[in-house]
């Protein structure tokens, strides 16, 4: 497990009950301890000079982090993260006279405190019905996170929440063949990560556009890659089509993994992984994912998320968003506490890095650049695809691509019946007043509302009712 937990004092002094991953240098008369991919941007220094410390960070690292600064002969530290919410969750609580800031839920036993479910009705129906929390709240009992664009600071050794400034939409005229370099010069800084870190080039393929944008510039630098790519026992499966475009390539090995029944058995492993901070239906793919990496020894992944919600104009409408969220209107919630979160938390837990560069600063600059000619479906860059794609590969992704359905996970629609049957029996967070949002049609959105409330029982019993300092790591 990469993390920590960090004490604050009265009079601001700091120390780490624990840490684990991290990775340290000299800023000055502060030191900084990276948690995550972070590397310096093109050479030392690059930071801007006349930028105070935590945005500092922001501008001179790339990557997917979390970061706790410590200057200890001035009783300060902050925490901060990379665009888009980081790696980690950072939960928060004050005890006493004392902050403690830390980043699983496991280590709050190294206080003596145990989780007590908050059984706040308003909180736990916005968690089915959006998969996350809007607000700072958890479902944990005086147990607080970090919202994506927030930081942490600790002066005199009183807590302050800081607040990042969001990207703006800021309209430029960019041709096809800038935005091509521009993706090209970013995308080239992760795979030179996941070469310097990993003696195999690894990538998450799909059918869509986004990791096989990745892909094009791999084989373009005539690198040997290892692609992996999980697809459905049942229902939809984008595999065929990445074993098509994969073998097309030159250099490019492909390992297959599947969605089937027993990922569903690893419920209690993917609640671990994910401590109640997000459920979505893509849970199940990432935990089988993550399971077909760690077979095969990878550590690091280079992945196309947040593309999605990063060439989506509304990423950068700055507006508080309604109770109900969806991923047309609201692609910055969903792309920093759902679509990222999930992937990184479950990869940490089998202890692989994911490298992500569709959520790296530059890429959000190109991103709010180009906001009226991506509209909400990323047609701008849809086209830059089209212009430099092989023929082939472009022919092989023009469809829709999806999500590997939830019918996947149970044998056949029997089986179905009985696991929803099973959970008005048995669940206590089952109430049949609640109205189900259908977003993604009848059969998957009925699926998708009862393993909700199997995540929710599950989440409580493993965190909030066992023996207090039982083994919540991930089974390996």
């Amino acid at each position: 497990m990469t993390g920590f937990m960090l004490e604050v004092a009265p009079g601001g002094s700091a120390r780490f009950l624990f840490s684990q991953g991290e990775r340290v240098i000299d800023h000055g008369d502060e030191k900084v301890f990276f948690f995550g991919a972070a590397r310096e941007k093109e050479r030392p220094g690059s930071g801007r000079a006349d930028l105070p410390l935590i945005p500092a960070l922001r501008d001179a690292y790339r990557g997917t982090y979390t970061a706790v600064t410590v200057n200890a002969s001035a009783s300060r530290c902050a925490v901060t993260q990379s665009p888009m919410g980081g790696n980690l969750p950072v939960y928060y609580l004050s005890s006493g006279d004392r902050y403690y800031v830390f980043t699983s839920l496991t280590l709050l036993s190294i206080i003596g405190r145990r989780c007590r479910f908050r059984n706040d009705p308003e909180l736990i129906a916005e968690f089915i019905y959006n998969g996350f929390i809007r607000t700072r709240d958890t479902l944990v009992e005086g147990v607080y996170k970090l919202l994506p664009d927030e930081y942490l600071e600790f002066p005199g050794g009183e807590m302050r929440l800081g607040k990042f400034e969001r990207k703006k939409a800021i309209p430029a005229a960019v041709s096809l063949e800038e935005m091509y370099q521009r993706e090209e010069s970013i995308i080239n800084a992760y795979i030179d990560i996941a070469a310097e870190d990993d003696e195999n080039i690894n990538i998450a393929v799909s059918g869509g556009y986004d990791s096989n944008l990745i892909l094009h510039f791999l084989t373009g630098r005539g690198l040997n890659v290892r692609a992996f790519t999980v697809g459905g026992r049942r229902g939809q499966d984008e595999t065929g089509t990445a074993e098509k475009i994969c073998a097309h390539y030159t250099g490019v090995s492909l390992r297959k993994g599947t969605v089937d029944g027993g990922v569903l058995r690893c419920m209690g492993e993917i609640v671990k992984a994910l401590e109640g901070n997000v459920y979505e239906r893509g849970v199940f793919l990432q935990y089988a994912l993550a399971d077909l990496l760690r077979r095969n020894g990878v550590r690091y992944i280079l992945l196309g998320e947040c593309s999605d919600q990063v060439f989506n104009r509304n990423f950068y409408r700055v507006e508080e968003p309604g109770y109900l969220t969806n991923y047309t209107d609201h692609p910055y919630e969903l792309g920093t506490m759902v679509v990222l979160k999930k992937s990184v938390l479950m990869l940490d837990a089998f202890g692989i890095t994911g490298l992500y560069p569709f959520t790296d600063e530059d890429m959000l600059d190109l991103g709010a650049a180009i906001t009226e000619e991506n509209q909400t479906a990323k047609i701008k860059q849809k086209e830059m695809c089209g212009a430099f794609f092989d023929p082939f590969v472009q022919g092989l992704i023009q469809k829709k691509p999806g999500s590997t359905s939830l019918c996947a996970l149970f044998r056949d629609e029997a089986e179905e019946a009985e696991f929803i049957a099973n959970v008005q029996r048995t669940n206590e967070f089952y109430d049949p007043s609640f109205r189900i949002s259908y977003k993604y049609g009848p059969g998957e959105s009925e699926l998708d509302y009862y393993l909700c409330l199997e995540y929710l029982r599950v989440f409580k019993q493993i965190y909030c009712e066992e023996p207090h300092g039982s083994d919540l790591s991930v089974t390996r």
